[in-house]
């Protein structure tokens, strides 16, 4: 383990390393197990249950859950109709159970789908227009219900044996409303294999659900009874839709908060389960290969494997040979072994044209610094490069390196066609950084009488009258 403050997610079967997923990208649900970085042999995904809060501390974002945008559509939608049916419907009418079944519908279709949503690792309700995906799973739920209610029944006319009967019942009935959410079948709902088996997936964890899912359902009577007894007495006399307004609300929030609580217990299991994450919003998403390589690389050198971590990224940076990241640690190992100047020396060069093409120049200097740690007089061969740099260094006020590299250049490579553009880098250096006029006075000259006809003939005539100029100013000052 290389974080102590993490749980683990992998776990080697042969030298029983134990990593988490930052140090050991690796995806889950890959063909065939990803290998050992230390050994060689296979790795074992533990799961996310292994490294998720657990359960009992989530208890305030579950009750926050409705809160969210989605959620509170939701809950105000449901208000609206509730009001609604009262005020447009006769409450003695029949024709009232159309409204009544319309709510109904939408608060059991909604904890199903926050039951599917949470399951997933989504963090949000589901929207109103996610609601309908053309699975009925409403009228399902209903028939789970009914199903429910007559084993219940039949297994009171057996006394102590049926009691026991009516207890297991109703500590399975969420296992079985779990499995109809997640899966949209009555038949695996009802199918007791199935139900036992989720419920034996989850463990000790899915029996304190359910006895927190029975203190939850208790809310709505609970927050109706919170309002004192005379209020409740005038809102029913002078207006009933109100009242009718604060149960299905709350109803519907407390159905949501208990579908989050038993969505949350199946994303813990859902490798076990077979339930497929939701890859944009749970974070479960594959890690791409070149992310799990580069993290063995840097396991090799947390266990001081240096040699073999040089060769990993050797071989990381013939697969990807125009990665930066690759390339910088590749660089950053190669400089910080110091055993191979003339690998340093190839790679560097490789690694700043990259960079360069890449038009990450401000971190040139940074490369060109690190290699001179183990080759002193280090210089990159391409003439663009060293005026690149130089450039880099006079913006840092590191004058005297930036002459370093392109002082000579029209000596080194006269044929270039950077020389011109390095000359006058050189001259402004030489004015503004070094405050030596003469010499900036010298390249100009030289650079107008080398190069009269190069496009920036009249740049450099201009800064060259500007130099004459402040040295006659700051002369007749003096």
């Amino acid at each position: 383990m290389y974080h102590a403050d993490k749980a683990a997610n992998w776990n080697c079967v042969k030298c029983g390393s134990l990593v988490c997923q930052e140090c050991f990208p690796a995806h889950a649900q890959s063909d065939r197990p990803p290998y050992c970085t230390l050994c060689g042999g296979d790795m074992r995904h533990l799961g996310v249950r292994n490294s998720m809060p657990p359960f009992w501390s989530q208890m305030p974002k579950f009750f926050a859950y409705p809160f969210a945008l989605n959620g509170l559509v939701f809950l105000a939608l449901l208000a609206a109709l509730s009001i609604g049916a009262v005020k447009l419907f006769d409450t003695q009418s029949i024709v009232i159970l159309l409204p009544i079944f319309v709510g109904v519908s939408l608060v059991i279709r909604q904890g199903l789908r926050v039951i599917e949503f949470t399951s997933q690792g989504r963090s949000r309700p589901p929207s109103i227009g996610e609601l309908f995906d053309g699975n009925s799973t409403t009228l399902k739920m209903l028939g789970l219900l009914f199903a429910y209610s007559l084993l219940v029944r039949t297994a009171g006319h057996f006394g102590l044996l049926g009691l026991a009967a009516m207890i297991a019942f109703s500590v399975l009935l969420p296992a079985s409303v779990m499995l109809l959410a997640i899966r949209g079948s009555l038949r695996d709902a009802l199918d007791p294999a199935q139900v036992f088996q989720l419920a034996a997936s989850t463990g000790w964890s899915y029996l304190g659900l359910v006895m927190v899912l029975l203190i939850t359902s208790q809310g709505p009577q609970q927050a109706m009874q919170l309002l004192p007894a005379s209020t409740l007495q005038h809102l029913a006399q002078s207006s009933p839709y109100l009242l009718l307004m604060m149960f299905v609300v709350s109803t519907a929030y407390f159905n949501m908060v208990m579908g989050a609580m038993m969505g949350y217990l199946l994303f813990q299991h859902h490798e076990d389960l077979g339930i497929r994450p939701d890859e944009q919003t749970s974070g479960t998403a594959p890690a791409d290969n070149k992310a799990l390589e580069m993290a063995r690389a840097v396991i090799l050198v947390r266990e001081s494997r240096y040699d073999d971590a040089l060769k990993h990224m050797a071989g990381m940076v013939s697969d990807h040979p125009n990665d930066i990241q690759v390339l910088e640690y590749h660089h950053k190992l190669l400089c910080q072994a110091g055993r191979d100047p003339e690998r340093v020396v190839q790679y560097t060069e490789r690694y700043l044209q990259a960079l360069y093409d890449s038009r990450r120049k401000n971190r040139l200097t940074a490369a060109v610094d690190a290699a001179r740690r183990v080759v002193p007089a280090y210089k990159p061969k391409s003439i663009a490069l060293r005026v690149a740099l130089a450039e880099e260094y006079f913006h840092q006020r590191q004058f005297k390196l930036a002459v370093e590299l392109i002082g000579m250049l029209h000596k080194e490579a006269p044929a270039s066609e950077e020389v011109p553009a390095a000359l006058y880098l050189l001259a402004r250096i030489y004015s503004e950084g070094v405050r030596d006029d003469g010499k900036a006075l010298m390249v100009l000259d030289f650079l107008l009488q080398k190069y009269p006809n190069h496009p920036f003939t009249a740049e450099v005539t201009n800064y060259r009258k500007v130099i004459l100029s402040l040295r006659q100013t700051a002369q007749a000052a003096g």
